[in-house]
């Protein structure tokens, strides 16, 4: 097992939507939660860590390698956010239009953003 790393360029300006890091497990003596097999994605409304087993992870690394965004969509929506389902591109936070989180009953619900091309989806939920 190897760390791997990967960035995603914008489709409207060439900036990275966000960096993603396959990470094996660690040796024990670090941070309880770097002590797993991890995907780690930066830039896009902050950072998110998927854990599980590094096989499972490595195939959804594989799909973002591969610009292939729907499949990787159908494993983690929340960490594929960046991609926009409507015209199939990848676009940085700051070309998306994100509006405020949403709440219900007091609780964060969501937050929708729209696309550079006006398509709307929840960014993060």
């Amino acid at each position: 097992m190897e760390s791997r790393h990967l960035t995603i360029p914008c489709a409207q300006c060439g900036r990275a939507t966000d960096e993603f890091a396959l990470l094996p497990d660690t040796p024990e003596g670090t941070q309880m939660w770097h002590a797993k097999d991890r995907l780690e994605r930066t830039d896009f409304m902050g950072a998110v860590i998927k854990f599980g087993d590094y096989a499972r992870l490595q195939e959804l690394f594989d799909s973002l390698a591969r610009a292939d965004y729907s499949a990787a969509r159908t494993v983690d929506v929340d960490l594929i956010a960046f991609y926009c389902d409507d015209c199939g591109k990848p676009y940085c936070e700051a070309c998306w239009n994100i509006g405020g989180p949403e709440f219900d009953e007091g609780f964060y619900d969501c937050t929708h953003g729209a696309c550079p091309l006006g398509h709307e989806q929840i960014v993060d939920d």
